[in-house]
């Protein structure tokens, strides 16, 4: 895999873009950065940045948490319980990285009662706590998608690191 040489920005975050991301246009304000991680047969997922201000978002805590509640089990088990996490340090930032699996059941819109139901979907998601941030990483979409780039997703959150 061959990342672009060209690092963009993100407020004060640098990184590199894996080859095959495309690059779209973020539908909310809240959305920073987005691409599009083409699949099979039309099924695509997304990685998205969120930046929503210095010190702003929410801890790691309460984002897992908000994660976690975004997923339902087809057994009707917890997803904190089957979902992997694990922190690692890359550069100058502290990262919190959820993986986990199963039925997506988000709101439709931030506040709305109405319900995503996609099932067989898979989200890898991270704080990034750093000077500056913290910011916030989501790829999100059918599992097998996210599973075939997961490599490349590795690759960008290792290349992380401040703007010069």
């Amino acid at each position: 895999m061959i990342a672009w040489t060209l690092a963009l920005l993100v407020a004060s975050l640098a990184y590199e873009v894996p080859d095959g991301w495309k690059p779209t246009e973020p539908t909310s304000s809240m959305r920073t950065a987005q691409w599009e991680l083409p699949g099979e047969g039309g099924q695509s997922a997304e990685v998205t940045i969120f930046f929503f201000g210095e010190g702003q978002g929410g801890g790691v805590e309460a984002n897992l948490e908000r994660w976690y509640g975004q997923f339902a089990q087809p057994d009707g088990s917890s997803t904190k319980d089957k979902a992997s996490v694990r922190k690692r340090r890359v550069s100058d930032f502290e990262l919190t990285m959820v993986d986990m699996t199963g039925t997506y059941v988000a709101s439709v819109r931030p506040g709305s009662p109405e319900r995503e139901d996609r099932p067989g979907h898979r989200m890898i998601a991270a704080v990034i706590e750093g000077d500056g941030g913290p910011w916030y990483l989501r790829v999100l979409g059918p599992e097998k998608t996210v599973s075939r780039w997961e490599p490349s997703v590795i690759a960008f959150v290792s290349s992380l690191s401040y703007a010069p």
